[in-house]
């Protein structure tokens, strides 16, 4: 029976087990479980696949939210990257004896360098953030610090199976389809770097970076690369992303109480900002 108040729109992803709504930690993880037997069941009967199944996840304080990277909303397009990489390199300058860049200021390495930085501070990027911890997407998810508009709408957490994603790609000759590989391989700038190449491709690929933050440790990021095309195209508006996504709901009227629940069992957003002030925030929430 289709829930009173919703659109056929949205009743059709849970009609079609692309969709699950949940209300508490446990029926989160049981929908954690749900997805890896939705993203996974078929894949892991395919010979050509041989990497271990898992899932990736992304959490959104609004369900609605679309699967872009900065760089694809609010009216930006991956033309803008050279716009924003030429400024920043400019600017931070003075800062390089107090950053991590390691690859010098040269090479297809330092290019991908520069763009996490840039994902680090908070400039638009055609990077998106994933994480290999299904709690840490549902903390981001559910964060009390959302706007009221936010607060005001379910939240949600996707689930990637980043294997089947990159069955796309042929990064390299010798290695099986849906090989995940660092960002800084050279089939990764080939395809996706900031110089304009014949190959016509809509999808991200799922990349491995190079940790230099410790937030990427302890939030075990991981991430995505979108092509650089105009316009970028939502994830979840591919015409095959139902073989690799599966989206959980999280009600909004439950913010609170789960936030609450993962207080108790020792998870807070705070562990996942490893710096003073998020030191600062807990202990002030704490109750002394």
């Amino acid at each position: 029976m289709i829930e009173e108040g919703l659109s056929f729109k949205e009743f059709y992803p849970a009609l079609c087990n692309m969709e699950q709504k949940v209300e508490s930690v446990e029926q989160y993880m049981k929908a954690i479980d749900n997805a890896y037997r939705i993203l996974w069941s078929d894949n892991q009967e395919v010979q050509e696949i041989k990497y271990s199944p898992k899932l990736w996840f992304r959490g959104l304080r609004a369900a609605a939210y679309p699967l872009l990277p900065a760089l694809g909303r609010n009216g930006l397009h991956a033309e803008y990257e050279s716009v924003y990489l030429s400024k920043f390199k400019s600017k931070a300058f003075p800062y390089l004896d107090q950053i991590s860049l390691r690859s010098g200021a040269e090479g297809t390495g330092a290019y991908w360098e520069w763009l996490f930085l840039m994902q680090h501070y908070g400039i638009p990027t055609r990077l998106m953030d994933w994480s290999e911890d299904a709690l840490v997407a549902l903390i981001f998810a559910i964060d009390l610090e959302a706007t009221e508009e936010e607060m005001s709408n379910d939240a949600a957490v996707w689930c990637l199976n980043p294997v089947q994603l990159n069955t796309a790609f042929t990064f390299h000759d010798y290695y099986p389809e849906g090989y995940i590989p660092n960002i800084q391989e050279k089939g990764v700038y080939e395809m996706f770097g900031p110089q304009k190449n014949p190959f016509q491709n809509k999808k991200p690929a799922a990349v491995y970076s190079p940790i230099n933050s410790p937030r990427i440790i302890v939030q075990r990021g991981t991430f995505m690369v979108f092509p650089y095309t105009v316009p970028m195209v939502d994830m979840k508006d591919l015409s095959d992303s139902y073989q690799y996504l599966f989206k959980i709901v999280i009600a909004k009227e439950f913010r609170a109480s789960l936030t609450e629940q993962l207080r108790r069992y020792g998870i807070t957003k705070a562990q996942l900002m490893p710096e003073l002030k998020s030191i600062a925030l807990e202990l002030i929430q704490e109750e002394l």
